[in-house]
């Protein structure tokens, strides 16, 4: 690799050190000649008088137009061809520039350095850079170098590419390795490619930072305000969550087994140990008669207060109650209202009140069980 550019530094400083010779040698040869001119036509002015107009010599013809800038074709062997994704494109997009080269076998190029950092495309940016070498059928080869390339260019309806030139180097008898080769280059001119934007020309105020200023005193006293209120809300939420929880409670009560067990103790603590005593099973009616509907009522988890055996027994049945217990129940609360409501006012006697208080036990002890 460093042989080659070697041989082609070598060869272009001698070029260059001919070209300053030939040059030289020229400027000497004009600048006699125009001294032999002004002298002879000094010559002729002294006889015309010393006031006398001396004519310029006549100009010097320019030198031949130099061709520098034109791209040298391509050796023999070799053609190239350029390719662009898009012909417009819009500022900032990313595009394709594809240069594809066919050449014989006894060409080879130098695409080691080539990358993004090293080749130069400005007004374009060089995002990324490819190659890539196939065989054709007719044994020759073609080249694909991809390059991939962006402009932020505004105020231009177009612009061209810049020419890009590949090295490449011959092999030839004699030439063993390629260190040994004359490096050769390949100029290839850039396409043109038209430029769309919106922006208008020279718009220079797109990235200009926007001041903001400070809040007044007046929006700070707003936001302080809506804090404070987001505040209470939350507060009003939270207050009414929680009345709302306890009302849920109270409408549901208290347990109602826990209800069911106060009321079994409490007619328990209530039954005598004597139920010869007339006034004391006369108490024991009327608290076994209301200790048992209530019993009811939180067993079936409705009001029976004022409810009469025959209705209970209808909302029982509705209900669906265990046969047992409503016919034990129905028949108690019979029983109860019968001796309480009786218009001859005969109190039970000891052994009626025993098979009530048994009758009451097992239907407060099948109702514990549920």
């Amino acid at each position: 690799m460093r042989g080659w550019f070697e041989n082609r530094m070598d060869r272009q400083q001698a070029g260059f050190g001919k070209a300053v010779i030939c040059r030289t040698a020229l400027g000497i040869a004009l600048g006699l000649t125009l001294v032999g001119r002004g002298t002879t036509a000094r010559a002729q002015g002294q006889g015309r008088g010393r006031d006398a107009e001396v004519k310029a010599p006549s100009a010097v013809p320019p030198p031949p137009s130099s061709k520098s800038k034109e791209v040298p074709p391509p050796p023999a062997g070799m053609t190239f061809t350029t390719h662009l994704e898009h012909t417009a494109v819009w500022v900032g997009d990313q595009f394709h520039y594809t240069i594809i080269v066919d050449h014989t076998p006894n060409y080879e190029f130098v695409l080691d350095t080539m990358s993004k950092e090293t080749v130069n495309m400005d007004p374009f940016q060089v995002l990324e850079v490819s190659k890539r070498t196939l065989n054709l059928k007719n044994s020759n080869r073609r080249l694909y170098v991809d390059l991939t390339l962006t402009t932020f260019a505004t105020g231009k309806a177009n612009d061209q590419i810049p020419q890009l030139t590949l090295f490449y180097f011959k092999r030839e008898r004699g030439v063993l390795r390629a260190q040994e080769a004359a490096a050769e280059s390949l100029t290839v001119p850039g396409p043109v490619i038209g430029l769309r934007t919106t922006l208008p020309p020279g718009a220079n105020d797109i990235r200009d930072a926007v001041s903001i200023s400070s809040w007044p005193q007046s929006r700070w006293v707003l936001a302080g305000a809506g804090t404070f209120s987001l505040i209470l809300l939350v507060a009003g939420l939270g207050w009414e969550t929680v009345a709302l929880v306890r009302r849920r409670k109270s409408q549901r009560g208290p347990d109602r087994r826990k209800a069911m067990h106060a009321v079994r103790e409490r007619w328990l603590s209530a039954v005598p140990g004597d139920f010869a005593n007339t006034e004391a099973a006369i108490r024991f009616y009327d608290q076994s008669y209301q200790d048992l509907k209530e019993y009811v009522g939180h067993y079936l988890e409705i009001t029976t207060a004022g409810l009469t055996a025959s209705e209970l027994d209808e909302e029982m049945g509705r209900l669906g109650t265990d046969r047992d217990l409503r016919e034990k129940t129905i028949s108690a609360l019979g029983t109860l209202e019968t001796t309480r409501y009786s218009q001859n006012g005969a109190a039970p006697t000891a052994e009626a009140a025993q098979r009530t208080a048994q009758d009451l036990r097992e239907i407060f002890a099948f109702g514990s069980r549920r």
